[in-house]
């Protein structure tokens, strides 16, 4: 069973039966007026947060990784950037969580990854098409598994 309202997943235990429906307890006690929205203040603030901190998170992990060279903690680094990317989205949306804060959480996790090398080739050899490719395919798979951590993790922290 999931809330009419936030979609959050409720047990039969917790769940209170409305007019519009089944609520979770939350829910259930807030007037309509108390509820929040993700309007277009919070849309702007949580895509913001996501690009800079995508941004600042990506570059230093790709710091880290080429200092060190790849280690296995690199999928603990990976949800952890997740988490941070999912945190700052969720702190700049004056934690709203919903399917929009969760997918401009994914969104700037994925910035978070491929920014830093398509940035780097980019400013190495010029903008091409070739050089677009190589940015964006450019990456191992073990990378791509670590991303995909990551997004999970995003996504889980503002769902």
């Amino acid at each position: 069973m999931r809330c009419s309202s936030c979609a959050k997943p409720i047990c039969t235990d917790c769940m209170v039966y409305s007019a519009v429906g089944i609520k979770c307890r939350e829910c259930a006690k807030l007037p309509r007026s108390a509820r929040l929205a993700f309007g277009p203040d919070r849309a702007v603030r949580t895509v913001a947060a996501a690009l800079l901190g995508g941004t600042i998170v990506g570059f230093v992990y790709y710091l880290l990784l080429f200092a060190v060279g790849f280690f296995f903690l690199a999928f603990f680094i990976g949800a952890g950037i997740g988490y941070v990317i999912g945190e700052l989205v969720l702190r700049a949306g004056k934690y709203y969580r919903g399917w929009e804060s969760a997918a401009i959480a994914v969104g700037g996790t994925v910035w978070a990854f491929l920014f830093p090398p398509f940035l780097t080739a980019v400013l190495r050899f010029g903008l091409s098409f070739d050089v677009v490719v190589f940015g964006l395919s450019g990456q191992s798979v073990i990378h791509w598994l670590v991303m995909a951590i990551a997004g999970y993790v995003a996504w889980q922290r503002n769902r």
